[in-house]
């Protein structure tokens, strides 16, 4: 069975409103319903600087210097993050996969967490929430 594709137009809404709810109530049921928006739909993934040939994922540093992996609701999102972030004129690149997909990207490196709309406040998640998820 192929993966669903997503046009570019894509934005998970279901993801945003989660996430809206888990800052507004921040509790268990609230981070488990974010996390099932986020396998449940697509997810935009920030490959900005990749080639066809050499697919990498950009990154976020921790203040320690730890890794985290930011993922997006939609192209616009991403785009505007990296905007906000002072990063204008910089040609991004997104790809938008099933939710499940986006999430095992913490397995190609030693991230300690995933971070869901940066420019949102509330959305990082441990990893050891994203594993349990991903083994569902």
């Amino acid at each position: 069975m192929q993966p669903p594709r997503f046009p570019a137009s894509y934005e998970n809404r279901a993801l945003v409103a989660a996430l809206e709810q888990l800052v507004a109530a921040p509790g268990e049921d609230t981070l488990a319903a974010l996390l099932e928006a986020a396998v449940g739909g697509g997810l935009t993934v920030d490959v900005t600087g990749s080639t066809p040939k050499d697919l990498h994922v950009r990154t976020i540093k921790t203040t320690d210097g730890r890794e985290v992996l930011p993922l997006f609701s939609s192209m616009k999102e991403l785009k505007a993050t990296v905007g906000a972030a002072g990063q204008r004129g910089l040609r991004v690149n997104g790809i938008i996969v099933p939710g499940r997909e986006a999430l095992g990207f913490v397995n190609t490196a030693d991230f300690v967490a995933v971070q869901f709309n940066p420019r949102m406040p509330g959305g990082i998640v441990a990893r050891e929430h994203i594993d349990r998820t991903l083994a569902q």
